[in-house]
Formats: structure tokens, C-alpha cells, sequence
């Protein structure tokens, strides 16, 4: 049995959308600057959305392996107070992320990492023009 188009439609075109927001949800938002660092166990990224707008930052920590380590991802400007997420258990062959949503101006940003067994261990700072 051959099923209309408008009915094939109606059915499918929902499920489509759907399955495309899925897909987004866990990406990074578009980027003007970015960077990464290998720490050894895992790999620390910072993502930034364009210069002189509303958009975010997000922190990304990709845990490849060691003993879990507990902290909190963070970002700072140079000279200023970190802006951390909820404190999580990260373990390794998983990926962990928090997006801050701010007005992104010119200058520098860093990604952090803070845990109970290793410190801050940073980034290092990306130039956001």
C-alpha cells in the first residue's frame, strides 16, 4: 500500500526534526576560537562563540583514561575570578562539558580543569578578537 505524500509527511517530518535536535545537543556552539591540550589522561578544550554578542563559553573534558578525579570544569579571563560548573565525578571513556552563556567581548579566555588530586590545570588562554 502506497502511502500519500501530506500522510508520509506528517509522519516523518517530526521524527526528523526531532532526531536533528538530538544530534545538536551535545555539540559545541559555533566558534570563533578554540583550543585544546592533551593533560596525559584526557584532552581539556575551551570553545568560544563570536566576539561582541550574546553566546558562550564552553569547557569540554574528554576523559581517555587513569583513576576517575573529582572537580569542576571552569574559564577565566586573565586577572579574574573563575566561572566553574557543579562540582562531577569524571571517569575515563567519557566526556564531560558545561556552556556558560555570556556576552562574549574582545580579550583572552581559558578553560580549566580543577580536581582533588591535580589542581587547576589550565588551556592555556585563547585570543578572542
Amino acid at each position: 500500500m502506497r502511502v500519500p505524500r501530506s500522510a508520509w509527511l506528517r509522519r516523518y517530518l517530526p521524527l526528523g526534526a526531532a532526531l536533528t535536535g538530538l544530534l545538536t545537543l551535545g555539540t559545541s556552539p559555533a566558534h570563533a576560537a578554540d583550543k585544546c591540550v592533551n593533560l596525559g589522561n584526557g584532552r581539556l578544550c575551551v570553545a568560544i562563540t563570536p566576539v561582541n554578542q550574546q553566546g558562550a563559553i564552553q569547557v569540554t573534558y574528554t576523559k581517555t583514561g587513569g583513576p576517575a578525579v573529582y572537580g569542576h570544569l571552569a574559564w577565566q579571563v586573565p586577572g579574574g575570578d573563575d566561572h566553574v560548573s557543579p562540582d562531577i565525578s569524571m571517569t575515563a571513556g567519557h566526556t564531560y562539558y558545561h556552556t556558560w552563556p555570556t556576552w562574549v567581548g574582545p580579550g583572552y579566555v581559558e578553560g580549566v580543569i580543577w580536581t582533588d588530586r591535580y589542581g587547576r590545570l589550565p588551556t592555556g588562554y585563547v585570543k578572542v578578537t
